[in-house]
Parts: structure tokens; C-alpha cells; sequence
């Protein structure tokens, strides 16, 4: 579970949002209502101020590797990589290796049927190379930015990643500029100017 309650302000625009979920949720607002500065703070890449909870443990004043959050951009992977050493590498970092097993599945389940450096590939190619790296990095929690709605089969690659995360026992935020993609998550936050509201 993550909850928090964090402010910042970044030049005239202020981030004032609480959050609280577990599962899949989803954060849905416009462009430039602030949900990817909420992601930033929640991760650790802008200051901030307030408690960030993961499972129970305040890691506000942790550094960004030290907070089990790991954030998924359009831009996070490493282009030089080829997919097999890409998807490897988050495990690396945590000095773990991937079973080989499991990376199977979640390239099957999540649809990386192919091969070569990942700078060769799609944005949404690069996207499910960079989703599925975040989760054998055994974060507690996984903040996906805007990466879903570079996928054509959006809402069956949410659902069968979702899947993923939860038998991994890890909480996923995701966020979109659709209120409606909600149905996909178990709680849908709404952010505007700043501020969120947990949708019933």
C-alpha cells in the first residue's frame, strides 16, 4: 500500500494531493494537472513535504533508491540495451538475478515477441520492455506514467500486467488522461490543479 500527503511547488504551479490505495489504481486528470509531479514526488525525483507510507514505513527522507518505488516514462529505457540485457537489468541493479522462467512468462503474457536493441523498437514496443524490467526490479510499488496509452491493446495489456504485478505481490499507480480507463484499476484518483479526489 502507498499513502501519502505531499506538497510542492514548482514555480507558480502547487502540488497539494493526498492518495492512499493498494492493487491497481489509476490517476486520471489532464495534461498538466499534476500528475506527473505527484509521481515525481511519490518517487523521490523533486523535493517535498509530507509522509510517503510504503506498507506502513514513512520513506519520505529515503533517496530514490532506497524507497522500493520504482516510476515507468515513456523515456525510462536504456536504448542501447538489447531486450534480453534490458530486461535483466532491473534485477541487476538490486543485485538479483531474473529467473529465467518468469522472464518467459512476462514476455509471452505481455506480448515481447521480439528481439534486437531496444532502441530499434516502438515507443509502445519500448514501453512493455520497460514495464516488464520494473517488475523483475521487486520494487513494492510501480508508478506508470502515461505508458499504457502508447499501446494499441491498452486494455488487455492492463489488465494481463496488472496480473503480473499483483501475483508479485507489488501495488501499481498508473495514470491516464481518461477518466474512463478507471474501470481498469480497482480505485481511480481524479487530479486537477494540483489536488486529487478519490472518485467512489
Amino acid at each position: 500500500m502507498i499513502e501519502a500527503s505531499v506538497k510542492s511547488r514548482l514555480g507558480d504551479f502547487q502540488l497539494s494531493a493526498d492518495i492512499r490505495c493498494s492493487g491497481t489504481a489509476c490517476l486520471a486528470g489532464k495534461n498538466g494537472s499534476g500528475k506527473t509531479t505527484l509521481f515525481r514526488a511519490l518517487a523521490g525525483f523533486i523535493p517535498s513535504e509530507g509522509p510517503v507510507m510504503v506498507d506502513g514505513a514513512d520513506v519520505s527522507e529515503l533517496p530514490v533508491e532506497r524507497r522500493g518505488i520504482v516510476m515507468v516514462t515513456p523515456s525510462s529505457c536504456i536504448p542501447h540495451l538489447d531486450i534480453e540485457a534490458h530486461l535483466r537489468w532491473g534485477a541487476k541493479l538490486k543485485g538479483k538475478a531474473a529467473p529465467q522462467e518468469a522472464i518467459v512468462k512476462a514476455k509471452e503474457v505481455l506480448g515481447i515477441d521480439f528481439g534486437g536493441p531496444v532502441k530499434s523498437l516502438s515507443l509502445g514496443m519500448r514501453g512493455r520492455v520497460s514495464l516488464a524490467t520494473a517488475l523483475f526490479a521487486s520494487p513494492k510499488v510501480i508508478l506508470v506514467d502515461e505508458v499504457f496509452s502508447l499501446l494499441d491493446d491498452k486494455e488487455n495489456f492492463v489488465i494481463s500486467y496488472g496480473k503480473l504485478v499483483s501475483d508479485a505481490g507489488i501495488d501499481m499507480l498508473f495514470t491516464t488522461q481518461n477518466e474512463e480507463d478507471g474501470r481498469l484499476a480497482g480505485q481511480t484518483y481524479i487530479m486537477n490543479n494540483g489536488t486529487t479526489i478519490r472518485r467512489p
